[in-house]
């Protein structure tokens, strides 16, 4: 009997052969290997942020504060970009706090967590000041930075006179210093944080929390009037529409339907496909292809990124031009590793006498900023960089996780991963496994080679002075 159980328990052992088991556990190993990579990698860079002890529901603001403050100062251990003067900084921060934190008003304490996030000062590590403004009203209009200038490019019903004037002083503060005003409570560097700023302008809670009671607005028209004006601010909509910095040139994305948007004159090639996060096309006049890449993430379009990025090196190829234009003037980031075949390969595709040139703006972010070192390493004499300053760093830190706070409502993240694209990173458990070891990128920099800023005359005209820099190059032979 013992003999029939062993020979029923070993029958597959020996009608399958031994290659087959070996192959078997060879996957087996591999698919192991891969699932522990995976988990490794979360526990390493994304921590997930654990709260600290459940703390129940507060009954009063002070006690609603001090849970938050108690879960902002937990959380802050997943930092990883902090040396000890500013922990000691932020641990002092985070104590001043907690001593005047039930008399401030919402925006107020907002706002000061959100500057001791900034001791931090890495642009990946701040809070997000679209959660900031979500739950406060906001006056009927919507602002953009542009070359210098506040301009009203969305606005509500009843007030579409406004598109399009120059926003230039809140009260009798003009805009620059009101700007100023919320500069130490943001890190990193200023092209990013102008990008951004303009939401908490249109906010009059965190306008009074700066400082600035009078709301009224002084805008200049185009037609050269001058105006002062005093506008209600509108309470948030549920189901509204997060609205990020790269939205505002887009005029079709709004929050809700009833905003009205300026609409720039004619189809510039940058505007004309709003529903796809990467695209491109032919420029047979130039002998070029423009390659549009507004995100580093699988877009809604129904071809996953991934996907696009080995078509478009093939078509590219197959095209053969001698100018690549890669715009990334809106790209905030995502994945950087399912661009990097595209990136490296841009100059081998134009040839050792061919350009290259990446647009660049104070939006351009986080794994946009990687895909820009990646062509420029790939072929550094063939790749100029057109447009704006972009919007950090070459030695910055990111991966890491968003939280928020139970009940300000206040998100931030933290960051656990370093890269230094100009020096390289050293350190398994300091630099993202796959920039260390996998495709490290190492620049000398990401200096604008042709400046190209866009002005609200050239958007308003439908203008890109980027493509229109290039094209003097490429046509006038400089």
């Amino acid at each position: 009997m013992l003999a029939q159980t062993l020979r029923l328990l070993t029958a597959p052992f020996r009608l399958i052969p031994w290659y087959v088991w070996l192959a078997a556990a060879a996957v087996l190993a591999w698919l192991g290997r891969n699932i522990l990579l995976i988990i490794a990698t979360i526990i390493a860079f994304h921590p997930i942020p654990v709260p600290p002890i459940f703390q129940g529901e507060p009954d009063s603001i002070a006690e609603a504060r001090a849970q938050d403050l108690r879960h902002f100062h937990h959380v802050r251990r997943n930092e990883r970009s902090m040396d000890d003067a500013m922990k000691a900084r932020f641990d002092a921060a985070v104590d001043a706090l907690e001593l005047e934190a039930a008399d401030l008003t919402d925006a107020e304490f907002q706002l000061a967590l959100a500057g001791i996030q900034a001791i931090i000062d890495n642009g990946h590590s701040n809070a997000s000041a679209t959660r900031m403004v979500q739950s406060f009203p906001r006056l009927p209009i919507r602002t953009h930075w542009m070359d210098g200038e506040l301009r009203i490019l969305r606005a509500l019903p009843g007030h579409e006179r406004l598109l399009g004037a120059e926003l230039t002083h809140i009260g009798d503060v003009p805009v620059e210093e009101a700007m100023a005003r919320f500069r130490p409570s943001f890190g990193g560097v200023d092209a990013w944080f102008n990008s951004f700023v303009p939401l908490l302008l249109e906010t009059p809670a965190y306008l009074a929390a700066v400082g600035i009671d009078d709301t009224t607005l002084r805008l200049r028209f185009d037609d050269g009037r001058v105006d002062a004006i005093t506008l209600p601010a509108v309470d948030p909509v549920d189901g509204a529409r997060r609205f990020f910095s790269a939205d505002f040139v887009m005029p079709t994305s709004v929050e809700t339907d009833d905003w009205l948007s300026v609409q720039p004159a004619g189809d510039p090639l940058y505007l004309s496909n709003p529903d796809h996060g990467y695209w491109f096309e032919a420029l047979p006049d130039l002998d070029a292809v423009y390659l549009n890449l507004s995100q580093n993430l699988t877009d809604e379009s129904g071809e996953s990124l991934p996907d696009f990025v080995g078509r478009a090196g093939d078509e590219i190829a197959a095209i053969a031009p001698s100018v690549i234009i890669v715009d990334q003037r809106l790209n905030g980031g995502g994945d950087l590793t399912i661009t990097r075949p595209l990136m490296v390969r841009l100059g081998d595709i134009v040839g050792p006498d061919g350009r290259v040139y990446l647009l660049t703006s104070g939006g351009t972010f986080s794994a946009g900023i990687v895909n820009l070192a990646m062509a420029k390493e790939a072929a550094p004499e063939q790749t100029r960089l057109v447009g704006e300053p972009i919007g950090d760093r070459l030695q910055f830190w990111a991966e890491g996780w968003w939280y928020s706070l139970p009940n300000s409502g206040f998100r931030a993240r933290y960051s656990t991963g370093y890269y230094d694209l100009q020096n390289g990173c050293e350190g398994a458990f300091i630099c993202p496994w796959g920039s260390l070891h996998i495709f490290p990128v190492i620049v000398d920099d990401l200096d604008i080679d042709i400046p190209a800023p866009m002005s609200w005359e050239a958007y308003v005209a439908g203008r890109d002075p980027a493509m229109e820099a290039i094209r003097t190059i490429e046509q006038g032979g400089e």
